[in-house]
């Protein structure tokens, strides 16, 4: 279980479309739960992808040391067209973004391991209690 929690959350920040499928193919292989790993990937949707996006270019930019204004005005000015100012924007954001999406996506994983083996390991530990306890009152 705490393999496919990990699986699901990485895939889920990596990949923006169809990481459920995929992270139910790479589960087969991880040997991981398979639903689990589908089920939290469900943790990334259209209303967290921009706020994740925006920390992903925090985390980026300050991993980088990259201290600029998102865009440089002067540099932008260069450009005419709209599309053009947009792709300048992205190829400027995309290095601290990349950066910040692998930190998120490694991060998360790692605390979603921790946190699901602990709670996995509490469960059924607190499963098998009850069943020794159920079985010396019927004997």
């Amino acid at each position: 279980m705490p393999r496919g929690v990990a699986l699901g959350l990485f895939v889920a920040v990596i990949i923006p479309v169809m990481h459920t499928a995929i992270a139910a193919v790479f589960a087969i292989p991880a040997r991981a739960n398979v639903a689990v790993a589908a089920v939290f990937t469900l943790v990334v949707n259209p209303l967290t992808i921009p706020p994740l996006y925006y920390a992903a270019y925090r985390i980026g930019a300050w991993e980088l040391h990259h201290d600029a204004t998102l865009v440089n005005p002067a540099a932008a000015e260069r450009f005419s067209s709209e599309m053009s100012r947009l792709l300048f924007w992205v190829h400027q954001a995309s290095g601290p973004i990349a950066v910040g999406v692998l930190t998120i996506a490694f991060g998360s994983a790692l605390i979603g391991y921790a946190v699901s083996a602990l709670a996995w390991r509490f469960w059924s530990r607190n499963r098998w209690h009850h069943r020794r306890r159920a079985r010396g009152r019927a004997a």
